[in-house]
């Protein structure tokens, strides 16, 4: 039977997009951010935002090679400030907020409709509920689910931040399991995408991978497709996911699974 729901974030719990306002946003703070701790950069902020896309592009590219997540500080001196060669000195302690501001601020945030109402209707079942994320930021998750106002319904957070592994590696997986002190065989997992999501379910054994459409990601999980990684569940909102776990139940009961 399951017993605990856990979900991914970006994409999941909210969606995100670049957007011509969020840029400004965020190069603003981040300008402000490197000026204030006198760390110098580009000419203009326009400048220095290319550098960061460039230097986000190649991070990414490396945790998806790797599925590891490097210490924040690290990040900003390896990837996102490499081009301008910033001493590691200049850089300790600053990271987290760093990756913070990028994770907050680089894209539009908009929670996804019904996302309280969900989390309250499976609590109220008896259901617990975490959090399996990858993110560069180790307070990301926390200060957005309060934000969203839900930071109350979730018992633990699994952040590739914290235990310096990525989706779709196993272990995070039954790292999750481990925080919580559940079997895998209770657990179901609620994603957007095939190449962390699905493909890290499978990977880790469980029995019920619950997939969110996301038409943002389409184009990252193309090559995936036609692979054999299929959800168990296709979902087109939050309140689904109440549904598809008590269905999976309900079948377990009567022998159906």
């Amino acid at each position: 039977m399951i017993h605990a729901v856990f979900f991914d974030i970006g994409g999941t719990v909210h969606t995100q997009d670049a957007t011509p306002e969020s840029d400004r946003d965020y190069i603003r703070r981040l300008w402000c951010f490197l000026h204030m701790n006198h760390i110098y950069t580009a000419e203009t902020p326009e400048q220095l935002l290319e550098h960061i896309n460039a230097g986000a592009k190649a991070y990414k590219s490396y945790t998806e090679q790797e599925l590891i997540e490097l210490p924040p500080d690290m990040i900003w001196q390896k990837f996102f400030l490499k081009d301008f060669d910033i001493p590691a000195e200049k850089l300790a302690g600053l990271g987290e907020e760093l990756c913070y501001m990028f994770d907050r601020y680089r894209k539009h945030i908009v929670k996804r409709e019904g996302l309280k109402e969900t989390l309250e209707a499976l609590r109220q079942r008896g259901y617990r509920l975490g959090v399996i994320s990858n993110i560069m930021s180790t307070t990301f998750v926390p200060r957005i689910l309060k934000e969203h106002g839900v930071d109350q319904y979730f018992e633990t957070l699994t952040m590739s931040s914290v235990c310096g592994i990525r989706k779709p590696r196993p272990e995070i997986f039954e790292i999750a399991l481990n925080e919580m002190r559940i079997g895998k065989e209770q657990a179901a997992y609620v994603g957007d995408t095939i190449s962390r999501d699905v493909r890290g379910v499978r990977n880790a054994g469980w029995p019920l991978m619950i997939q969110i459409d996301n038409p943002r990601i389409y184009h990252k999980d193309e090559k995936y497709r036609g692979m054999g990684y299929e959800p168990d569940v296709k979902i087109g909102s939050l309140p689904e996911v109440v549904t598809a776990v008590e269905q999976y139940n309900r079948n377990l009961k009567e022998g159906h699974n």
